[in-house]
């Protein structure tokens, strides 16, 4: 069992290591050293044994600050770190890598090759004016977790979090589902008075990022600072559309049968939940377990399953407090995976409620972490773990298709039926979403107008979620809350990154799929995958973990082919 005061050790860090007078001597000896080609190799080890050490640090802060909302010290902490910290190193790291790209007759080896183009890219980008104006963006992002993170919905004269509200949308019980949509949806709305200004003060300071770079709108901006070289905007309007012609009919297909299953007379919004279906047969949400011990104890047996060496790594994140899993006030209603590089340990921080939905959430985030354990080990320079984000989904969402055979222990065989259909269409119903979350910000960032306002954002939220969730009905409603819907983690903390999500989740069932004939083989092809870091263009880690760089609807179409085929069998 992971203790409290165990996680707020791990993430102490000394007041003398969050001042920028800790780390300035070491860059400035970096910037002042002699480098001719032969130098390079040592010198890149020791810019990044500093620079994981800042990352690292920032890290720590803010998971503190995601833990304790409500503590005005913790946040000051934070802020400080951001606002006279970051900015600096910066400027610092720019140095370097304009010393680096300037030594003669170097060439990058094989595992520096990508980064060295990475930093050139970078280097291109970087502009003095974005410094300052990246702590004003932070700013804005820290209120957006503060305001999130202290929302309260009351229900039945009784306060509750976010997630605990959300279970209680699982209830066979439509009376009880509706009490608490409506509780939540009142509970939006309140946010909103100050999430809605928020959001234009975020737009107008992207934009302001990519006209001091010299890039036409935020979209580019932001495809150059996300490295996307693999893919286009096209690309992604494509995805948009097939998604629309593949999927949507596919989803509404399934919702329908369930809601006439149940004898609904529609779809109404507190029929939907997008990961986590109702059930036909209206039997009661499971609950695997209670508490956030308990769900470390499943999931250590379902890892011990799968795979000794995934088993021995949970072990670990138990035993050193890098695991925070309850829901209480005050805490970030999200659920993530973040890193400290320097020790090679990653952190899940989540809120559970006992749902199985919190169990596919822990594998998901575990999946995280093993990445980073994995590309840790294989990687020593700290820019070359982990992945590029088109990949960076794929450890996680895998891992909730390869820990399905080993939850016998904490499932009866016709709760692990239910679970497995669940995950199946979830992956379907999430596509759609995705969707929607990408194309949303397509039209913010390039087709908005420049005087664009709250009631045009709804506007946009509205005709997208009529185009890719027309099954549910909303008559009768105040339509303010479906337009809200853009009121979304990713869409206020990190604009365009999404649709990773979706192209990780088609990926994650072709992996799946080749587990089903050779467990053992795509279980090695997954960790071997993981071990390449970021040193391989993103349609060669997919094609190590097993899967295609593809987002096409022919592509996506045979994998709904399968997800029927799977659903069929049940």
């Amino acid at each position: 069992m992971t203790q409290p005061n165990r996680v707020e050790q791990t993430l102490q860090v000394p007041a003398e290591a969050s001042e920028w007078a800790h780390f300035a001597s070491r860059y400035q000896a970096l910037q002042e050293r002699a480098l001719a080609a032969a130098d390079v190799p040592a010198w890149l080890r020791e810019w990044s044994d500093l620079a994981a050490e800042l990352e690292g640090t920032g890290n720590r802060l803010s998971i503190q600050a995601d833990l304790h909302t409500a503590d005005d010290a913790v946040q000051e902490r934070y802020r400080r770190f951001m606002g006279e910290v970051v900015p600096p190193a910066q400027r610092a790291d720019q140095a370097l890598k304009e010393k680096w790209l300037a030594v003669p007759g170097y060439q990058p080896t094989p595992d520096t090759e990508l980064l060295y183009r990475r930093v050139r890219d970078a280097a291109a980008l970087y502009r003095e004016a974005n410094v300052e104006l990246g702590v004003v963006h932070s700013e804005q992002t820290t209120r957006h977790a503060q305001l999130t993170g202290g929302q309260k919905v009351t229900l039945g004269g009784e306060d509750l979090t976010v997630p605990q509200v959300k279970a209680r949308l699982d209830s066979p019980d439509r009376t009880e589902r509706e009490a608490a949509w409506r509780a939540l949806a009142q509970s939006n709305q309140e946010l909103a008075q100050q999430l809605n200004p928020l959001m234009l003060e975020l737009l107008d300071t992207r934009r302001r990022l990519a006209a001091n770079a010299d890039l036409p709108d935020f979209r580019a901006y932001r495809w150059s600072e996300l490295d996307r070289v693999d893919y286009g905007p096209e690309q992604c309007l494509d995805f948009h559309r097939a998604v629309a012609e593949q999927v949507v009919p596919f989803v509404a297909e399934q919702v329908q049968a369930i809601a006439a299953e149940l004898g609904l007379d529609s779809v109404r919004p507190w029929d939907y939940n997008r990961g986590n279906l109702l059930d036909p047969q209206a039997r009661p949400p499971m609950q695997p377990f209670s508490g956030g011990a308990a769900l470390e104890d499943l999931a250590q047996r379902a890892f011990a399953g799968l795979d000794s060496g995934l088993s021995d790594r949970f072990a670990q994140m138990r035993a050193e407090g890098l695991l925070d899993l309850e829901s209480r006030p005050g805490k970030m209603p999200h659920a993530y995976c973040n890193y400290f590089p320097v020790t090679n340990q990653p952190f899940v921080l989540m809120n559970v409620v006992g749902s199985a939905e919190d169990v596919r959430v822990l594998f998901h985030e575990v999946g995280h972490a093993f990445h980073g354990f994995y590309s840790g080990e294989s990687q020593p320079l700290t820019w070359n773990r982990w992945s590029p984000i088109e990949f960076v989904e794929i450890p996680s969402m895998a891992m909730e298709f390869l820990t399905l055979d080993h939850l016998g222990h904490a499932l009866s065989p016709a709760d692990l039926a239910r679970y497995r259909r669940q995950l199946l269409l979830g992956v379907a119903a999430f596509l759609p979403w995705a969707a929607q979350m990408d194309a949303f910000q397509h039209w913010l960032y390039v087709d908005a107008p420049q005087d664009v306002t709250v009631d045009d954002l709804n506007a946009k939220w509205l005709e997208l979620d009529r185009l890719y969730h027309p099954f549910v009905n909303w008559d009768g409603l105040d339509e303010t809350v479906r337009a809200q819907g853009w009121h979304y983690y990713h869409i206020f903390q990190v604009p365009f990154y999404y649709i990773e999500y979706a192209m990780c989740y088609l990926a994650a069932v072709s992996i799946w799929r080749g587990a089903q004939a050779d467990p053992t083989a795509a279980l090695e092809r997954y960790k071997a995958a993981l071990r390449l870091g970021s040193t391989r263009p993103v349609p060669e880690l997919y094609a190590a973990a097993g899967a295609e760089f593809r987002f096409d609807a022919e592509y996506i179409g045979g994998l709904m082919d399968f997800l029927r085929g799977q659903l069929r069998e049940e």
